[in-house]
């Protein structure tokens, strides 16, 4: 990613303007059992499952719905919370970070966001998307409400260790497979 991708997400969040309604990575399960309805199975009355590619089980008990990744590398929707989680840290505390460290946190950020966008139900546009991340990470910074010292050396060592080889390793492996970008599990 270069700097001018990492400048543009930075000059895309401060022309964010303020939302009634944040918009949200959300999953339409009604939606997703509805255009799945014929691989819906039901094992006993009140449940209906499915088993979707990457494969990714999901279940829905009443109204409560359970989502598991079981892909091996990783839920997608977790990784994103996570770099979402970067991102913001590194927002907040930009100084504290290299150039490479900022490109590499947005540029995963920015990756995350396009298979979310890409694999969600339904599918979000470009537009949504950013909006979508733009809400994330206003939320994230204020939840963190970092003072970039001391005290926040836990976010300040996990947005590092997210620009690093083995975590791009890992990211490029979790984005790699299409299926739904669920948030379980997410250790």
């Amino acid at each position: 990613m270069s700097r001018l991708s990492a400048a543009c997400l930075v000059a895309t969040l401060a022309a964010c303007p303020a939302l009634a309604e944040p918009p949200g990575f959300t999953i339409d399960y009604d939606l997703l059992f509805e255009r799945e309805a014929d691989a819906v199975q039901h094992p006993s009355p009140g449940v209906a499952h499915l088993d979707l590619p990457g494969p990714v089980i999901v279940e829905r008990r009443g109204g409560r719905v359970r989502a598991e990744d079981q892909s091996g590398w990783g839920a997608a929707g977790c990784a994103l919370e996570r770099l979402t989680t970067a991102a913001a840290t590194v927002l907040s505390c930009p100084d504290l970070f290299s150039a490479e460290q900022r490109d590499r946190v947005a540029g995963q950020l920015l990756r995350g966001v396009r298979f979310y966008a890409e694999n969600t139900v339904p599918a979000m546009d470009a537009a949504e998307a950013r909006r979508a991340m733009q809400a994330a990470l206003a939320r994230e910074r204020a939840s963190l409400a970092l003072s970039c010292g001391d005290r926040d050396a836990a976010p300040l060592a996990f947005a590092a260790h997210i620009a690093e080889d083995l975590s791009l390793r890992r990211f490029e492996r979790i984005f790699e497979a299409p299926r739904l970008p669920v948030t379980a599990p997410c250790p």
